[in-house]
């Protein structure tokens, strides 16, 4: 349609150019102007007859046209009597009506061609092959200077280092490691990169590989400490995983399954028991029930089940393994708010220590592969070398917890609130007495909230966001391994508040500013301070 019209005012012009021209060209130059008006009447039948134009409105262009031609000789009669007209049309005429036009088609010509390119991939299925179109990359850099600031009133020489000790076969042989600092201030400078690939195999499967800094024993830290330039950074597999998710006509979510080394599959809104980077191994799937409008993020309500390997045992059958299920709900309503409430059950097998034979180490192997501060441990070793230890975890740990979260958008802000609480059932003070020879009091409750206000993300220049937050761990309410790396030097036993603020910088970079301030609950004084600021990227 549009080209018919600029086509048409093209036409018009024409013939408003020529219309003049005829009523003063010289008997000898008639040729010239019959050529001239039947080239017009030819290019007018042609499109006709391609469907440009209606033949009704060929005529009336031929009528205006003839019109203007006789209003135009009667006026150039009148004025210019006896003028000698140049029988042609000048080239600043002809270069005008060229622009004109142009300037008309070429930003219709545009959209249509770059539209039609997008939809068609023009050049992308010759260049690249079929499978590149199906992969993602993906990746993150964090840069972090952090200080450790301890109180003076804390105890020196008290708070063993059980994983040190462990991995050096015993306190004394761990000599001066033996111990936790808790009283020297540290400043540090620590770095974390990511970096992964996801593949499209089908409409509903995916697979992806990711890689990450950080050492090879913890579990839930990806950073490199910087300052060791005699060494490159570790680098790990952090996740490897084939997943599947299959969707409604609407795009609606309605199963999901994992396996490999997956990103968390629980609700977990806090770091209360699991760290947020920590990576489980196993397999996970969460089936959903939607129900309200039936769009992609209806509300819905989930049960998420997953069977996740800690350890696995060579030479016997008790493997330590998370078993765990997870019922809950996620309401959308209103302006976009949105609820998600949901109580689970996770059943650490097999992680509680057991005391070896005289003189054996068979049962070496129920000692945890690492550890943090916090849970109540004791010596499974047991022979005449004093010098010998190996600690592991004096309790079971089956944990029931109810998560719930909250996002209200307030104009272009979002306030959020989250909450997780945490009760180990497992602790039994009569089979943890009956292990380490010690009446030892339950703690194994934990709670912890937050709220936030500022942008949704901020991964833009100006965009900003606050957090305050609270922290309870008692000693036995989680393991130490899997929670929080940060607060309080990381595990249990902790109690405090902390703060951060993100600022973006630029288009997917921003600061982020955080302090944590912890004491500990029960034990000899340890009291710490951590300041973090990080210049964070993604890409």
């Amino acid at each position: 349609m549009f080209m018919g019209k600029c086509l048409n005012a093209t036409l018009a012009a024409l013939a408003l150019a020529v219309a003049p021209l005829a009523s003063s060209m010289a008997a000898d130059e008639r040729q010239s102007l019959e050529e001239l008006r039947n080239t017009v009447i030819n290019l007018l039948q042609g499109l006709v007859e391609q469907g440009v134009i209606t033949r009704e409105k060929a005529a009336q262009m031929v009528k205006l046209a003839q019109d203007k031609a006789a209003a135009d000789a009667a006026a150039l009669a009148k004025t210019d009597a006896g003028a000698v007209r140049v029988p042609y049309v000048p080239q600043i005429v002809k270069d005008e009506i060229s622009k004109q036009v142009a300037e008309e088609i070429k930003p219709a010509v545009v959209a249509d061609v770059v539209k039609e390119a997008k939809a068609e991939k023009w050049g992308v299925p010759g260049a690249m092959p079929d499978w590149l179109s199906r992969i993602r990359v993906i990746g993150d850099m964090r840069l972090r200077a952090e200080g450790i600031l301890f109180s003076n009133d804390n105890q020196p020489n008290y708070y063993l280092d059980f994983f040190n000790v462990n991995a050096k076969g015993g306190i004394d042989k761990a000599g001066a490691g033996a111990f936790l600092n808790v009283s020297e201030d540290r400043l540090r400078l620590r770095a974390r990169a990511r970096f992964g690939v996801e593949a499209d195999l089908t409409r509903t499967i995916k697979a992806g590989l990711r890689l990450a800094t950080g050492n090879t024993t913890d579990p839930g830290s990806q950073q490199q400490t910087l300052g060791t330039t005699s060494a490159r950074s570790t680098i790990g597999v952090d996740q490897l995983y084939i997943r599947l998710d299959e969707r409604t006509e609407q795009q609606f979510n309605w199963l999901s399954a994992a396996g490999g080394r997956i990103a968390n599959p629980w609700l977990s809104p806090t770091d209360l028991i699991y760290h947020q980077n920590l990576v489980f191994e196993g397999v996970a799937v969460t089936g959903r029930y939607g129900f309200g409008d039936q769009s992609a993020d209806q509300s819905h309500v989930f049960l998420t089940v997953g069977a996740l390997p800690v350890q696995e045992v060579e030479l016997s059958s008790r493997d330590k393994m998370l078993i765990g299920a997870q019922l809950g709900t996620s309401l959308r309503f209103g302006e976009d708010q949105r609820l998600n409430l949901a109580a689970a059950y996770y059943d650490f097998r097999h992680v509680e220590g057991q005391k070896n034979a005289f003189n054996t180490n068979f049962l070496d192997y129920t000692a945890p592969q690492f550890l943090r501060i916090g849970n109540t441990l004791f010596d499974i070793r047991n022979d005449n070398d004093v010098t010998t230890n190996l600690f592991a975890l004096a309790s079971k740990f089956r944990l029931i917890n109810i998560s719930a979260n909250y996002d209200l958008p307030i104009g272009r802000y979002s306030l959020g609130i989250a909450m997780d609480a945490v009760k180990n059932i497992g602790f039994k003070s009569a089979d943890v007495l009956k292990r380490t020879g010690f009446n030892v009091d339950a703690r194994t409750k934990g709670y912890q909230a937050e709220v936030s206000f500022g942008y949704p993300k901020v991964m833009s220049a100006g965009s900003w966001r606050g957090l305050l937050g609270y922290r309870y761990v008692e000693r036995d309410a989680v393991l130490d391994a899997f929670t929080d790396s940060d607060f309080h030097g990381g595990g249990t036993d902790a109690s405090g508040f902390y703060l951060l603020g993100d600022y973006g910088l630029a288009n997917r970079v921003w600061m982020r500013l955080r302090y944590q301030s912890g004491n500990e609950i029960d034990g000899a004084p340890l009291s710490l301070d951590t300041v973090q600021l990080d210049l964070n990227t993604q890409f």
